[in-house]
């Protein structure tokens, strides 16, 4: 029933509830008349939310909301409302017919919407506006690996894929000396043009196809959260575009999860199906990120573990 808590959270997101809430404690009957809910409905989808760490209710029938429930809030750093929203609309449909992805191994998305889901994106601008403003949203919470790290010695740092270009914005806002190319589909940097933050006097955006070529020129080149899109075959065709554009000093930083090896319980065993169910793609192991980079043109130099995301330090073959 893990449906029940993913749709009651969207429910009070799409309400506002959290930005009613502010950071004020409110009666269920004022944020009810705030939000136009019916007030005892509210108190049951908040009675849920509470048990999942997002509100508060103290005193009995008095809501007030967490630092986590705090995320859905749009206007915070890190923001998951956009995300929330995304996973409501085409994915939550797009997960309906999950029975077909495992008996045959291929994306859901593609039988309920009748095409892949980049295409499906790429006609319609509305969704795919709320698609980037997702994994904008989730760009706070995985960057820190990113930014943190040693960036002397580093000239121009091209981001594959990099959609709205909120990633490599906020690298350069970090890193002064730092210049930045943005490579994505033509109608992605399109919409980036207009609302990429950062200094745009040291960034250049560039629409392409990374199956066909990637820039040139780049000391860095990052992949965020773009592999695990793709089966092995079409992602060791973006490895290789990568490769053959850079130079053997160059680098490729890759911000992805790590599946552990063990039984343990990890969010990307869960990311894995979703991956799977709208795209065909898959999160790896340390093993099998190693054989995919391998047939790449790559070689592993490093794996830094976080909480959110792993960086994956990786090198040309024989550079």
């Amino acid at each position: 029933m893990g449906f029940v808590v993913s749709q009651a959270i969207i429910s009070v997101t799409r309400l506002r509830v959290v930005e009613h809430l502010g950071e004020e404690a409110l009666e269920v009957r004022e944020l009810a008349r705030r939000v136009g809910a019916d007030p005892d409905a509210l108190h049951r989808f908040l009675r849920l939310l509470v048990a999942e760490g997002l509100f508060v209710e103290q005193p009995p029938g008095v809501f007030a909301t967490t630092p986590l429930g705090a995320l859905l809030h749009e206007d915070v750093p890190g923001s998951l409302r956009h995300f929330a929203a995304l996973m409501d609309n085409e994915a939550y449909q797009a997960w309906s017919a999950a029975l077909h992805s495992l008996r045959t191994g291929e994306p859901a998305f593609d039988v309920v919407f009748g095409k892949p889901m980049f295409d499906w994106l790429g006609e319609r601008p509305d969704a795919s506006s709320a698609f980037n403003a997702a994994q904008a949203g989730l760009v706070t919470l995985r960057l820190l690996p990113l930014v943190e790290r040693d960036w002397s010695g580093v000239g121009t740092v091209v981001d594959v894929g990099g959609g709205n270009g909120r990633l490599l914005g906020a690298l350069l806002s970090r890193h002064e000396h730092l210049r930045g190319v943005l490579f994505d589909l033509p109608h992605v940097v399109r919409e980036a043009e207009r609302s990429v933050g950062g200094p745009r006097d040291r960034l250049r955006v560039v629409g392409g196809d990374f199956f066909s070529a990637v820039p040139s020129g780049g000391d860095v080149y990052v992949l965020a959260q773009i592999l695990h899109d793709w089966d092995d075959d079409r992602a060791v065709r973006i490895l290789r575009r990568c490769a053959e554009a850079m130079t053997p000093d160059s680098r490729l930083l890759i911000l992805e999860q790590v599946v552990p090896e063990g039984p343990q319980p990890h969010p990307a065993k869960m990311l894995d199906l979703h991956m799977l169910v709208l795209l065909g793609g898959r999160e790896r192991t340390e093993s099998e990120w190693g054989r995919l980079l391998e047939r790449g043109g790559f070689r592993v130099a490093a794996i830094d573990r976080s909480a959110r995301s792993s960086l994956i330090e990786a090198r040309p073959t024989g550079g």
